[in-house]
This record gives C-alpha cells, structure tokens and sequence, in this order.
C-alpha cells in the first residue's frame, strides 16, 4: 500500500449530527428522525429484552417504524433525504482536495450504504464499507446482507489496507465511542487516529486521550487551511518522506 488512505466515520464526523436523521421516519411521524431520542430508547430497549448487538436493535426498529406507518420498505424510502445531508464546514473541499493528491478515501459507518451512495459526498469515496441489505424479487427489503458493527470496522480496515498490519499511510477520523475500537486499532499498528468534537467539553475526549488510542483532537472542522486540514497534510507529507 503506497497511497496515502483516510478513512472517515459519517455521522457525527462529516455531519453535525451524531446520528442519521432518516427522512422516512420523520415522514412517519418521529421528530428529528433516528436523532429522537425516543428512537434510541426505543432501540436500548430491544438490545435489554431480545438480547440484541445495539446496531441490530437500531435496525430493528427503523424497519418496525417504516411498516407501522404504512410505508413500504424499500431503497426509495431509505434513501429520502440523503442528498439534502448537512456537513460540517469544509468536508467537501477537504474530501476533494485529499482526493485530488494521491489520496483514497473510505467511508465507513454503520449506516446504510445504499442511503450514502445517494449523497452528495458519494463520488469522493474510493469505497463505501456499511450495513447492506437483501431484498426479494420485487426489491422489497427482507433481511440485513452485512450489518457493520463498531467491531467490525477493524475487519474492514484490513480489508481496505490488505494486510492490516502497517498502516503507517492510514489516518482515521471518527468522534466517538463507536469509533473506538477502530482508532484504537490504526493507531497500535502505526497509523494516526484523530478524533474531531462538536463541544470542547465532551467527556469523550478526556477518555480517549487517558486510554492513548488518538494521536489528535480538534473540533469538527475541515476548512483547508484550518487546525485539522493543517494536521492531516503534515501527515500526508511525512507519508512521502
């Protein structure tokens, strides 16, 4: 491996907003969709009574949501509102200048990859590794293919670097607990783990530096020229030496 390789979580670190809104289930009725608080008690619920991964749990009631309200489940559901996504400053220059020198990019996360294939931020992906679906002959969606876990994220980034072991041309940017695994993972074989913040005062932040699984943290910011811009193009630079 000999391009530089960035590696970006999706919600929470290229948006705003910590977990996907879903349009679909603000068309049935939940507020601020999968970001409603309600919906993640719903979900921390099914994780208690059916034993449940916390992703499965999340997916179970996302689905339960869609057909009590009448809506069929299919890929047109899933992806509204996609292409109308928020993201903090600057990712989509930041995205496309990486891109654009010797750079590739990944995203992994997750949410549903066929909701990301329908973002605006799509094309600046070399590849998109996320939960996947089965659907029947009428493009109905009958089961979870692959359900990406914080766990399996690791798997994934020896997927994307081939043999896992020398990341030394890998950078993982993610903001949170669902991340950790992962930055810890890159930053024990070499790479550089960066997590970026929303609020200076998350105790998440105190936590991953006590556990040394980060090698930086900035705010949630991607203008070129900014702190976390300034940082990743040392690195890149250092790559090259």
């Amino acid at each position: 491996m000999t391009k530089m390789v960035i590696i970006y979580d999706f919600d929470g670190t290229l948006t705003p907003y910590p977990f996907p809104k879903f349009k679909i289930l603000e068309k049935c009725g939940l507020k601020e969709g999968a970001s409603n608080p309600k919906f993640l008690e719903m979900a921390r619920e099914k994780v208690e009574k059916e034993k449940l991964e916390f992703w499965e749990a999340v997916y179970k009631v996302y689905f339960e949501i869609i057909q009590n309200a009448n809506f069929d489940l299919v890929d047109h559901n899933f992806c509204l509102g996609a292409n109308e996504v928020v993201y903090n400053k600057g990712v989509i220059d930041f995205l496309s200048f990486f891109q654009q020198h010797d750079t590739n990019n990944y995203l992994l996360s997750s949410g549903l990859k066929v909701y990301f294939e329908k973002t605006k931020v799509n094309s600046y992906f070399k590849e998109i590794y996320a939960t996947t679906l089965c659907y029947n002959e009428k493009k109905e969606f009958i089961d979870i293919k692959y359900l990406m876990s914080n766990e399996k994220k690791v798997d994934a980034i020896k997927d994307i670097t081939k043999d896992g072991k020398n990341l030394k041309n890998v950078i993982y940017i993610g903001d949170g607990i669902s991340d950790y695994e992962a930055m810890k993972y890159v930053k024990e074989n070499g790479g550089t783990s960066i997590l970026v913040y929303h609020h200076p005062k998350d105790s998440i932040i105190k936590e991953f530096l006590n556990k040394e699984v980060i090698n930086f943290v900035t705010k949630a910011d991607f203008s070129l020229g900014g702190e976390l811009f300034d940082y990743v193009s040392k690195v890149y630079e250092n790559s090259k030496k």
